[in-house]
């Protein structure tokens, strides 16, 4: 629905509610149903598939796929929506999803399921980069880094569910987790009925947005930062939900239902990291965000590198699970406050792009380090001190930027 202007020529302000919001976090499962749903059965695809050369490197770009494609047509798709609107864009995507989504169900090669996979990158590409956009679009201020924050606590909750959901869906055969994929499907009239396209007015102000006093200047070099950041975020988040069931199956837990306890712990530790940085680390700026971000996820690799049982190698995963649970809507809220209405679909594209080439690429970096160094435990290990590390020198950086800003 285009928000009419009045006789003067300006659209007047449409009020956004925590039920739209409700609407646009929600559709963020469309970001967690791979790792999460799929990531407990990913050795049984593994063994399935077992005569396929090279179906080692394979298996994880059935998760990685949909995030490659993200990647590449974010920015384009967000451009899109900057000018055809954002609400059709986000309809058909979540159709398109739901029936890419759940191909696997019938499908009997792993190319064919690798280029499903693919339109499902198509579809979460949109999906991810319009409903940010929107939160951009109907909020300003505390209540858009709020719902920044919300976006990652519902990504959790849905995480945390769909790992439980998972192991339990893998105990009947690894094709059947794949039916989550038709879940969006409930959500597209929703957003047909009851969300709106935003526009820009002719005093500045965007309809159905509660903010634009505090709308900034378009800054290219600082859109390029936040995607450099925003791809470092997508290679370190990706190593638990690719990796951590192979860990498990090393120790000795092959149990699908247990294997989806582990996922399920990891994104209770998002959840955690959400709450911290919306009611605590909201109030610090972005690089004290983004230290104490890196910390947690460097003591939670670590932890899990040096683990030899089920439980540490869990804690590990749900300490890492705080970290990104507060560099990723840290990095979004950075990200939404800097971009303009104009350009908010396109530079929402660029950063969610970066992040989910890191995705991406995680696998295809880790895994050959995995070759070299002997384990993934040693691997996991080694980022996590490179992190501790990183974090360290970020924070010595600060204290003496502070101290010249002090004693000039």
């Amino acid at each position: 629905m285009q928000v009419p202007l009045d006789r003067r020529g300006v659209a007047p302000a449409r009020n956004a509610n925590f039920f739209h919001a409700f609407i646009l976090l929600s559709t963020v499962i469309c970001g967690t149903l791979a790792p999460t749903v799929i990531g407990p059965v990913l050795p049984e695809i593994q063994r399935y598939f077992a005569s396929v050369p090279g179906i080692e490197t394979l298996v994880p770009v059935i998760v990685t796929m949909p995030m490659l494609v993200l990647g590449v047509l974010a920015v384009v798709i967000g451009a899109i929506s900057d000018r055809i609107g954002r609400k059709r864009v986000l309809v058909g995507a979540l159709v398109l999803y739901a029936l890419a989504g759940t191909a696997p169900l019938y499908l009997d090669s792993i190319y064919t399921i690798l280029a499903s996979r693919a339109l499902v990158g198509l579809a979460e590409a949109a999906v991810m980069t319009v409903s940010t956009s929107l939160i951009g679009d109907y909020f300003s201020g505390a209540r858009r880094d709020r719902y920044a924050s919300l976006q990652t606590t519902f990504a959790s909750v849905s995480a945390f569910t769909f790992n439980l959901l998972g192991g339990v869906l893998g105990e009947h055969g690894w094709r059947t987790p794949f039916a989550a994929y038709a879940l969006p499907l409930l959500l597209a009239p929703l957003v047909q009925f009851c969300l709106w396209n935003p526009t820009r007015a002719h005093d500045g102000q965007s309809a159905g947005s509660s903010a634009s006093a505090d709308e900034p200047e378009f800054n290219g070099w600082l859109l390029a930062l936040v995607c450099v950041i925003s791809f470092g975020v997508g290679l370190v988040f990706m190593i638990v939900p690719v990796h951590l069931s192979f860990m498990l199956v090393d120790l000795g837990t092959h149990a699908p239902n247990e294997i989806g306890m582990a996922y399920a712990m990891n994104s209770l530790g998002v959840i955690v990291g959400t709450a911290m940085f919306g009611w605590v680390l909201v109030r610090l700026g972005v690089l004290q965000q983004l230290l104490i971000g890196a910390t947690l996820c460097g003591i939670g690799f670590i932890t899990m590198g040096s683990a030899h049982d089920y439980a540490s190698l869990t804690l590990g995963a749900a300490i890492n699970g705080a970290g990104c649970g507060v560099v990723l809507p840290a990095v979004i809220s950075w990200g939404l406050r800097s971009l303009p209405f104009s350009r908010r679909g396109m530079g929402t594209g660029a950063f969610t792009a970066s992040q989910f080439i890191g995705y991406f690429c995680s696998p295809l970096l880790v895994m050959p380090m995995v070759g070299s160094w002997g384990s993934r435990f040693a691997v996991v290990e080694g980022w996590g001190f490179a992190l501790i590390a990183i974090a360290a020198v970020g924070f010595v950086a600060s204290l003496r930027t502070r101290n010249r800003l002090t004693l000039s």
